[in-house]
């Protein structure tokens, strides 16, 4: 179930007004019922997302870049988007931020100690938000990416979803596109960006993944990506 959510998103996209890039923000609750990857285990669960895109509908390209948000601050970081707001704009891309992970919604260990969750930043506004823990984000991702597709927020009709993250989202997008998207054939790309060396197994913390270099992402079969359009070179055109 996605359900919008009126007034100003709590995400840092940085010092300016996204009107001057000709785009507007909007905010949804998703509700739904995730499995686990390190279990038997099913769990009902909250989060949210910010649709980012185009307020002129003829410069939407067709193509939806979805971020798995950075928690390793303790906070939902859009570190993609801050690195490639410019040609995300520029090309006319839809932008999709996911709170995917435990900390970023209701706190939990992060880098700096300190809870900036969601819930911790705005109790009212977020008191609806729960997460069952970071096995199941990858299913929570799956079925964000098959909403957005099935054209779940109005007036977005994506033809490429592309799955994207940098840093400590970056080790678990590597366990998602190796292990979980062959499966769940969510999403048409990814981007995985400034990864460590590991890879996070499925039932670990947001700032554990260092100590998993054995997990089943590093041995699994890659999946295929699409390389021009998730470098942000190119995007897909719309008749």
């Amino acid at each position: 179930m996605i359900t919008p959510v009126p007034g100003k998103p709590n995400l840092l996209l940085g010092a300016y007004d996204l009107a001057t890039l000709g785009y507007g923000a909007e905010e949804f609750f998703i509700s739904g019922s995730a499995s686990s990857y390190s279990s038997e285990e099913t769990a009902d669960y909250t989060t949210r997302i910010v649709v980012l895109r185009p307020t002129d509908e003829a410069r939407f390209n067709g193509a939806v870049v979805v971020e798995w948000l950075n928690v390793s601050g303790g906070i939902d970081a859009p570190a993609v988007w801050f690195m490639a707001h410019r040609e995300i704009a520029r090309a006319g891309f839809a932008y999709v931020a996911v709170s995917a992970q435990q900390v970023g919604i209701q706190g939990g260990a992060s880098l700096v100690g300190a809870d900036m969750s969601l819930k911790a930043q705005d109790p009212e506004r977020y008191s609806r938000l729960h997460h069952p823990g970071d096995a199941f984000s990858y299913d929570i991702y799956s079925q964000v990416g098959r909403l957005l597709r099935d054209g779940a927020v109005d007036g977005l009709d994506p033809e490429i979803l592309l799955a994207v993250g940098e840093s400590q989202s970056a080790a678990f997008l590597t366990t998602y596109v190796n292990v979980v998207d062959p499966l769940a054939a969510a999403y048409d790309g990814s981007n995985v960006s400034a990864r460590p060396n590991a890879a996070a197994a499925p039932s670990v913390s947001s700032i554990c993944w260092a100590s998993q270099p054995d997990s089943r992402a590093d041995a699994a079969r890659p999946a295929p990506t699409a390389s021009a359009s998730i470098a942000f070179t190119s995007g897909a055109a719309r008749s």
